[in-house]
């Protein structure tokens, strides 16, 4: 977790900080994902690298994005087990909106990772890889979802649900528009 720190990851929770995402940042995330992806390699599918964090250049919440590709008929309950002896807190399950939604924080209230279980190859699996694919490779779609989380920012302070409520119609928007 040293490295997520050193790398600037962090934020409290009910604060909106944003960063610019460097190497450093999308490198300290694949080590994240590497370390997740060994650590649940006998009970899970694949495990990636999702969210602004994982896009060099795009302003971004300085907390990591992993997405867990759980196989229809795995089972999930050895997956949260390992996972919470690793440190990692439950929050639930957030169904269509996020899947099984966990956080590891460095403090009490001060997250650096969010990671979502979610089935292998099923709709948010697919939506998390084609929206983070999407923001890597079209300067344009950086460039209106950028617009979009800038504008959120300024109208709705540090509500952070507000803020990811309000990013919903420019990610549809962005996937429906490659799709």
């Amino acid at each position: 977790m040293d490295d997520l720190i050193e790398a600037g990851f962090g934020l409290d929770y009910d604060t909106l900080r944003f960063g610019r995402t460097s190497e450093r940042w999308v490198l300290a995330g694949a080590r994240l994902r590497d370390r997740i992806a060994s650590e649940l390699s006998a009970l899970v599918t694949d495990v990636e690298q999702v969210g602004s964090s994982s896009v060099d250049g795009l302003m971004a919440k300085p907390i990591v994005d992993l997405a867990v590709g759980l196989a229809t008929g795995q089972e999930f309950v050895p997956v949260r087990a390992t996972l919470e002896q690793r440190g990692w807190i439950y929050r639930g399950d957030a169904r269509d909106e996020g899947g099984h939604v966990f956080v590891l924080e460095t403090r009490p209230l001060h997250r650096v990772a969010h990671l979502h279980v979610v089935e292998h190859e099923g709709r948010q699996w697919k939506n998390y890889l084609q929206f983070r694919d999407l923001l890597r490779h079209s300067p344009d779609a950086r460039a209106k979802y950028e617009a979009v989380k800038q504008q959120l920012t300024r109208q709705v302070g540090d509500d952070r649900d507000a803020y990811t409520k309000g990013k919903s119609a420019i990610v549809r928007e962005l996937l429906d528009s490659e799709g």
